[in-house]
């Protein structure tokens, strides 16, 4: 079976910032990171792309970036309302997560089967 590709459309909750994510295979894992940031300011969880199947196309002026402990991560924020919209895997180098609670009409409960924990405490790039 083929999977056609799928646009996906994410923005903060103001609406200032809005991405284009581009799926060309199934949603075969959401990861759920227990790492301080993510449990401290977002909860959610994440669904992580090759860097060119994501942009930016409203709202570059509302981004803010944030980084953090070893300087590899850069999170992305909207200044307006706070939102974290996406940031640079640190794990998987080429990649961004964006957060699947910014996805139009993405319910988490129909992808509870892939939902997989990363102990970003004891991140493997840290040993």
């Amino acid at each position: 079976m083929t999977y056609k590709f799928k646009k996906l459309k994410a923005l903060c909750h103001c609406g200032s910032i809005r991405l284009n994510v581009v799926l060309d295979k199934q949603i075969s894992k959401i990861i759920r990171c227990n790492c301080s940031i993510c449990s401290k300011s977002k909860g959610f969880g994440m669904l992580c792309v090759p860097k060119d199947k994501v942009t930016v196309v409203e709202g570059f002026q509302s981004v803010t970036e944030y980084v953090f402990n070893t300087n590899e991560a850069v999170h992305f924020f909207c200044i307006i309302c706070g939102t974290h919209t996406h940031h640079n895997s640190r794990n998987s180098p080429g990649k961004i997560c964006v957060n699947v609670a910014c996805i139009d009409d993405f319910n988490i409960a129909d992808y509870r089967g892939v939902i997989e924990k990363f102990d970003g405490i004891n991140h493997p790039r840290d040993h």
